[in-house]
């Protein structure tokens, strides 16, 4: 991405993650949901973003019935209380479509806090939209991904060709699909895909691995799809993300997005430098809260060297505090300049290396005899 030749006063970034290195406050971060609500319970005419913290009020507002409801419910079991809802309305006499998408994530990208968004369909044009979406609103300093569901019965080079068009380190794809508690099975992975969007909202370290953590079991009865290791290896290299079933209870194995190949060259090639989905995470995190430290340090400041050295030396200390908490590795502020033709303007350079999360551990024993 691009800065923005803006006019506007503030702090204004790009960040990108190099092909050689791989907050809100509170107790979790915001989701918005964009999904179908019971339209003879919900009688607004026009598309607007609901605050909802509680099941029972999605419940009154949307219809206990209505899949915005079943997501909300979702959510807020798994312990998220910060959601944006947004009804995805059908028009009299018309079926709904991507058209209708769009408008709800047009309402949805004027909410600031919103920081990973799910929806209730597989469509694979209303998940481009998503896709589009969340890049916009990252470059307009508005960090945001997204989790979203795939339909059930895909082979493994089906649900991996899913991914192929979407190719976005923000955009995640969940391959494993969970049966419901009475042991039927989902049509889709789509709650599955809200319930691991809800462990992404509450772990607020943005390098902590979300593998291993046991999704809560009143949601689910286990897995419909049972992916040996063969399996697994192509869902993973090829964008997908899925969960393992032990006894019945459902944890998440890995985390990946939908980026496999570097976008920016013709022909594409392979590239993993968005792989983990802890990458996003993390340049969202540092993204974000170093414009927002610099704005809150320097709110009114003559454009001086002195200040110049003040603002790179305030960004240097931020992003150590990262690294002490282990976040990023090795951050480096190498250059602080004035904008030349408009001397009102600095530009601070900096660089850091990611703090990947531990996959594998590998073991080399040999027996003694």
């Amino acid at each position: 991405m691009t800065i923005p030749d803006t006019q506007r006063i503030g702090v204004f970034s790009e960040s990108t993650v190099s092909k050689e290195v791989m907050g809100f406050p509170g107790t979790c971060l915001p989701i918005g949901i964009v999904a179908t609500v019971n339209q003879t319970v919900y009688t607004e005419s026009t598309t607007k973003a609901h605050a909802i913290q509680i099941k029972e009020d999605a419940y009154t507002l949307f219809g206990k019935d209505s899949e915005m409801s079943k997501l909300v419910e979702i959510e807020t079991l798994s312990g998220v209380n910060k959601l944006v809802c947004v009804p995805v309305l059908k028009t009299e006499n018309k079926e709904i479509s991507v058209e209708e998408y769009k408008e709800a994530l047009n309402v949805l990208y004027n909410e600031e806090a919103v920081k990973i968004v799910i929806t209730d369909t597989t469509k694979a044009d209303v998940h481009l939209e998503i896709r589009n979406h969340c890049d916009k609103a990252s470059k307009n300093r508005k960090e945001r991904r997204s989790h979203l569901g795939v339909e059930k019965d895909l082979n493994v080079s089906s649900t991996v060709a899913l991914a192929t068009p979407i190719n976005n380190g923000g955009v995640t794809l969940w391959g494993s699909i969970p049966l419901s508690t009475d042991g039927t099975t989902n049509d889709n992975s789509i709650y599955l895909a809200a319930a691991c969007a809800a462990q992404d909202a509450l772990e607020l370290d943005p390098a902590m691995p979300i593998h291993n953590i046991e999704l809560p079991r009143d949601l689910f009865g286990g897995l419909y799809n049972k992916l040996d290791d063969t399996d697994l290896e192509a869902l993973y290299s090829g964008g997908i993300s899925a969960c393992r079933s032990i006894n019945g209870k459902i944890h998440i194995d890995r985390w990946v997005s939908t980026y496999t190949k570097d976008d920016t060259v013709s022909p594409l090639v392979a590239d993993d430098k968005f792989q983990e989905g802890t990458v996003m995470k993390v340049k969202q995190h540092i993204d974000e809260g170093l414009r927002n430290r610099l704005s809150t340090l320097h709110p009114r400041v003559k454009a001086s060297p002195k200040a110049m050295g003040e603002v790179k030396s305030d960004a240097f200390t931020w992003l150590k505090g990262q690294e002490e908490k282990e976040i990023i590795e090795n951050p480096n502020v190498y250059k602080i300049e004035r904008q030349p033709d408009k001397r009102s303007r600095f530009h601070v350079y900096y660089n850091y290396e990611i703090v990947l999360p531990l996959n594998t551990i590998f073991l080399h024993g040999k027996a003694l005899v």
